[in-house]
C-alpha cells in the first residue's frame, strides 16, 4: 500500500475544514471510548436490539437474517466511526508501531486464513472426540487445535496463492481489456494517503476484530463453560462494524490508486480470496462429513438462518449448489430466505461454515462502493437497482457500516460533495429499517 508523509498529503483535510491537532485528536479519542465504555457496560444496546424486536414478531424479523440486529450494529458503529476518524489524525507517522513485529505480522498474515477455517475445526475436533466442554484443559487443548489447524491450512493456501494469483491476473486483465475505467469517472489528481503507521494501526484493529470472533465462537455454550469477560456466546459487538469500516477504507484506497475498471475492480475484489476460500469449501465438506456422523447434534443449533437439508449429509447436489453459491457469495441473498430453502428460516451457507456470511455482506457492500465509484450517471443507479434485485434489501440496511467511512475517506480528495454521496447510500439503508421492520415491505 502506498505511503505518504503526512496524513493530508495530495488530499483536503476530509469533512473538517480545519483539522485536529493530534494532541486534541488524543483527547477527543479518550472522551468518545469513555463513552462508548458507558454504553456497552450499561447494556444500552441491548435494549436498542430488544426494542427493534418490538417493531415486529420474530416471523418477520427472521427474514432480516444477519441484518436484523442493525440497531443494535449502528450503536457501536457511531462510536467507533469517531475513534477511526481520530486516528487518521493520531497516526501520523511514517515510523512503524512500537507493537509492529514479526509476531504480529505474522498473526496479520495469516488473520483471514484463521478467519475462514477456524469454525469447521472448532466443530470438528468437538464432535469427533470425546469431548466435555466443562473441562478446562479439554476447552484449552480444542482452542489450540483449532488456531493450529487454521495455521497448518493457511500455508498450504499461501502456497496454491501464486497460481490463483496468475490466473486472476488474467481474469483482470480480459476484464479491463473489455470493460475499460470510463474517461469520464472522477479521479483524484493524487493518490489518497495514509501513513504507515496509521496503516499498521488498522490492520492491527482488524486482527484484534478477528481474534474476538474467534474467541466469541469458541466461547458458544456448548463448546465451553470458560467465562471471559465480554463474551457470551458471541463476539463482541464492535468487531463486525470495526471489520467493515475498515475494509470500505481500505478499498476506496485502493480504487483510487488502480486506475482500473469497475468490472475489473470487481473481479479483484471478489476473486482475490479464492486461494483460501475453495480450500475452505473442500475442507469444510471434507470435516463436515465425518463430523456430522460423529456428533450431528453439536451441529444442529436452530437459532442460525440455514438450510435444514444441509445438517445431513451432503449430496453431490447440495455440495455443488453451497459451493456455486458461496464462490459468487450470494449466500445472503434475499432469494434463499424468502423461499425458505427447505426450512423454517432459509437461507444458504458455506456448509458448517457459518461465519462466512460475512464474507458475502463484504463482497455486496463492495459491489455498491464500486459502483458509485467508478460507473458514470446513471448507470450507476441500474448497477444498485439489480444489486437489490440480486442481494436484497436486507444487506443493504446495513450499508452505513461499510460506506460510511469510505465516503469520508474520499471526501480527501473530491470535497464534500462526494462524502455525502455515499453517506446519503449509507442513509438510504438505514431509513429501510424501520420500514422492513415493521413488516412494510412483506406486507
Amino acid at each position: 500500500m502506498g505511503l505518504s508523509n503526512s496524513p493530508n498529503a495530495g488530499s483536503r483535510s476530509g469533512i473538517f475544514s480545519h483539522p485536529p491537532r493530534r494532541g486534541t485528536a488524543i483527547v477527543l479519542s479518550a472522551v468518545i471510548f469513555v463513552i462508548y465504555c458507558w454504553y456497552v457496560y450499561s447494556g444500552t444496546g441491548s435494549d436498542l436490539y430488544e426494542w427493534s424486536k418490538s417493531f415486529a414478531p420474530y416471523s418477520v424479523r427472521q427474514y432480516l437474517g444477519m441484518s436484523k440486529r442493525y440497531l443494535l450494529q449502528y450503536g457501536h458503529t457511531i462510536f467507533l466511526f469517531g475513534l477511526l476518524v481520530m486516528s487518521r489524525y493520531i497516526f501520523t507517522s511514517e515510523e512503524k508501531l512500537p507493537l509492529t513485529g514479526p509476531v504480529t505480522n505474522f498473526i496479520t498474515r495469516y488473520s483471514t486464513a484463521i478467519f475462514l477455517f477456524h469454525f469447521p475445526f472448532l466443530f470438528f475436533f468437538a464432535a469427533v472426540t470425546n469431548y466435555d466442554h466443562t473441562s478446562v484443559p479439554q476447552q484449552l487443548a480444542l482452542l489450540v487445535a483449532t488456531i493450529v489447524s487454521s495455521l497448518v491450512m493457511g500455508r498450504l493456501c499461501f502456497f496454491l496463492k501464486p497460481s490463483f494469483d496468475r490466473w486472476q491476473n488474467r481474469v483482470l486483465k480480459r476484464a479491463e481489456e473489455r470493460f475499460p475505467r470510463p474517461a469520464q469517472v472522477e479521479t483524484s489528481t493524487t493518490p489518497l494517503a495514509i501513513t504507515r503507521s496509521h496503516s499498521e494501526f488498522l490492520n492491527q484493529i482488524k486482527v484484534v476484530a478477528m481474534i474476538c470472533v474467534v474467541l466469541g465462537h469458541f466461547s458458544f455454550h456448548r463448546l465451553t463453560t470458560m467465562h471471559i469477560p465480554g463474551f457470551d456466546g458471541a463476539a463482541p459487538r464492535f468487531a463486525v462494524p470495526t471489520f467493515f469500516m475498515i475494509s470500505g477504507y481500505f478499498l476506496m484506497l485502493s480504487i483510487d490508486r488502480r486506475k482500473i475498471g469497475a468490472v475489473a475492480m470487481t473481479c479483484k475484489r471478489g476473486l482475490s480470496l479464492y486461494y483460501i476460500i475453495i480450500p475452505m469449501l473442500i475442507v469444510t465438506v471434507i470435516l463436515d462429513s465425518f463430523g456430522f456422523r460423529a456428533n450431528a447434534e453439536l451441529y444442529d443449533y436452530s437459532d442460525y438462518y440455514i438450510a435444514e437439508a444441509l445438517r445431513r449429509p451432503y449430496t453431490p447436489f447440495q455440495i455443488s449448489i453451497a459451493s456455486i453459491s458461496s464462490l459468487l457469495y450470494l449466500n445472503e441473498s434475499w432469494w434463499f430466505t424468502m423461499i425458505a430453502l427447505e426450512s423454517e428460516n432459509g437461507g444458504m451457507r458455506a456448509f458448517s461454515n457459518d461465519p462466512f456470511w460475512f464474507m458475502c455482506y463484504l463482497i455486496a457492500f463492495s459491489i455498491i462502493l464500486i459502483a458509485f465509484r467508478l460507473v458514470p450517471t446513471p448507470r450507476r443507479y441500474l448497477v444498485l437497482v439489480f444489486w437489490i434485485v440480486v442481494f436484497g434489501i436486507p444487506i443493504l440496511m446495513l450499508a452505513p457500516l461499510f460506506c460510511g467511512l469510505a465516503g469520508l475517506h474520499n471526501s480527501q480528495a473530491m470535497g464534500g460533495l462526494e462524502c455525502v454521496r455515499y453517506l446519503d447510500l449509507a442513509g438510504a439503508g438505514a431509513c429501510l429499517c424501520p420500514a422492513f421492520s415493521c413488516g412494510w415491505l412483506r406486507a
